[in-house]
């Protein structure tokens, strides 16, 4: 199934396809109100978020409360009594656009903040086999739901965040590994779908379990919270294998 620019719902359906990747796939469907009350009522907490979007813009976080419903998206909280309410305002923010509903995942902390992993895989050319050239954790930004760097999230060394998380020795190594094998099975089989690509970013989450849960991939990631350590060698080597000078 060949594909273009960034439709997260049909690079969700390829990957969901591979059996090895459909378990670290959160359920993902695309908007309906029907959908929307359905996804709701079966998880009490998902996420909402542009079918295109990128930078952590518009997405929100609804919960099913016992008494009544929350709507974060950034730093706004809304509380609104009951369902139809919910709905009228939901339904004005999607409007005639196209957006997806994702059960949302539970997230592990780092600092009391939610994080997540990007996961940079390249190939050198078409015909080389993906690699993982850079692993960086992403912790959200105080009151934000959302870890992109654009809504004041802060990149983390590998070696910080698994010192944070209290990870270490064969569990460290057993982690790493499960990361990178799930991100290059990801890239492989988008890879098909878009012939040309030669990078991915892969948004990996883990949940309080320890579970790790796939996000989405992006053809065009951003590498400013590569720049932004102080360890340059893995921000090097991605922007070699690009074949663009450092900048």
């Amino acid at each position: 199934m060949l594909l273009k620019g960034r439709n997260k719902y049909d690079m969700y359906r390829v990957m969901k396809s591979n059996i090895k990747l459909a378990p670290y796939l959160p359920e993902t469907k695309t908007w309906s109100q029907e959908t929307f009350l359905n996804m709701l009522n079966k998880y009490k907490s998902i996420v909402v978020k542009p079918n295109s979007g990128s930078l952590g813009r518009d997405v929100y976080f609804i919960y099913k409360k016992k008494t009544n419903y929350v709507i974060r998206v950034n730093k706004k909280r809304l509380v609104y009594p009951n369902v139809d309410a919910v709905c009228s305002y939901m339904k004005n923010i999607v409007g005639d656009k196209k957006f997806i509903i994702q059960k949302e995942i539970k997230l592990a902390t780092i600092d009391n903040r939610r994080f997540d992993f990007r996961i940079i895989v390249q190939r050198r050319t078409r015909k080389k086999p993906w690699q993982v050239t850079g692993i960086i954790a992403r912790r959200g930004g105080k009151g934000y739901k959302v870890t992109n760097r654009s809504r004041r999230g802060v990149a983390l060394h590998l070696d910080v965040a698994m010192e944070k998380l209290n990870i270490s020795g064969q569990a460290k190594t057993a982690l790493v590994e499960e990361i990178k094998k799930v991100a290059i099975e990801a890239s492989e089989t988008l890879g098909k779908s878009f012939p040309k690509q030669r990078i991915f970013g892969v948004d990996i989450g883990m949940d309080q379990e320890g579970n790790l849960h796939i996000f989405e991939l992006n053809r065009w990631p951003l590498l400013g919270g590569f720049k932004s350590l102080k360890d340059q060698s893995q921000y090097e080597l991605i922007m070699k294998i690009k074949g663009k000078k450092k900048r």
